[in-house]
């Protein structure tokens, strides 16, 4: 079983195995030698930011912020293949069949990345500053958050078209369904705001929201599991666990900056990208019971089984 770790501040995507603790790490080469610098002192950087896991091809794509790029990894010999543009500040995407889609929050589209012709072969306008893109099995349905519009886009998956809307809370960021894919989950950040966020909860046969729950300062991140919704709070440094039942909520500090959670079985996974470090946190007890160090500004994660 291995984690695969995205570490933005020095273009490395780390692999570690978490039964033996084996590591090993592939380097992201920009797709025009052109990174962004981030000030006079700093390496030119890529910004790995998102992992996507390609089992059936054994790939591993990283969606890289700073040069607007997708690198795509050889998961046999864990080696950068190539980079490739794919738009502007890819800040996330998800495989249907066979393309990937990611949203660009810089350019308000979702562009299509072809996987066998490995090339951009189209984009679709969307809302303002697009964050999160999640799909519903269930409805055949892409939805996609936009911060700055405040608003959720259902989006068939074959046309591209925008079938419907969600008027949601302030920032929405990250997304979540539940089991019988019939509630949404919509963290509302307020960013800028200095107040503490909100969980807005949305029926997908009604598309209306049907209820709020308060959160910490600027939430990223929401997952459930089973009776419960994990937020992450970035501000906050805190992972929050809600029961949806009674609404009681247990906090446990993370590390400082969160930049991204996973959950498996017991244990929740949270990149603190300040202190370098990987927490892993007994999600039964909400505390941190071990962790990993990683390189510099570990970000994004995806968990291979």
């Amino acid at each position: 079983m291995y984690i695969y770790i995205a570490n933005m501040g020095e273009d490395v995507i780390e692999r570690v195995n978490l039964e033996t603790n084996y590591r090993d790490f592939a380097k992201i080469k920009s797709y025009n030698n052109k990174h962004l610098p981030l000030n006079v002192y700093s390496k030119y950087l890529c910004g790995p930011h998102r992992l996507i896991l390609d089992k059936q091809r054994q790939k591993l794509y990283s969606l890289n912020a700073y040069d607007n790029s997708i690198s795509i990894i050889n998961l046999e010999d864990f080696t950068s293949e190539i980079s490739l543009y794919v738009g502007n500040y890819p800040n996330n995407g998800i495989m249907h069949g066979d393309y990937i889609l990611v949203v660009n929050g810089d350019s308000d589209s979702i562009s299509i990345f072809d996987i066998e012709e490995k090339k951009v072969i189209g984009q679709v306008k969307v809302g303002s500053f697009p964050q999160d893109i999640i799909y519903n099995e269930k409805y055949d349905l892409i939805f996609v958050s936009n911060m700055n519009s405040d608003e959720i886009l259902l989006i068939d998956p074959y046309s591209y078209r925008i079938v419907d809307f969600i008027g949601t809370g302030a920032r929405p960021i990250g997304m979540t369904f539940s089991e019988d894919w019939d509630c949404l989950y919509v963290i509302n950040s307020y960013f800028e705001t200095g107040i503490n966020g909100k969980i807005s909860v949305i029926n997908l046969q009604s598309l209306k929201v049907t209820g709020e729950i308060g959160v910490g300062k600027v939430p990223t991140m929401v997952r459930k599991k089973e009776n419960f919704l994990y937020v992450l709070n970035s501000c906050s440094n805190t992972l929050c666990k809600i029961d949806l039942f009674t609404k009681q909520k247990k906090e446990v500090y993370c590390g400082y900056a969160p930049g991204y959670l996973c959950i498996l079985d017991k244990y929740a996974y949270v990149s603190s990208a300040e202190e370098n470090k990987v927490n892993i946190i007994d999600i039964d007890e909400m505390r941190v019971v071990k962790f990993i160090e990683t390189r510099k500004e570990p970000q994004g994660l995806v968990i291979d089984l």
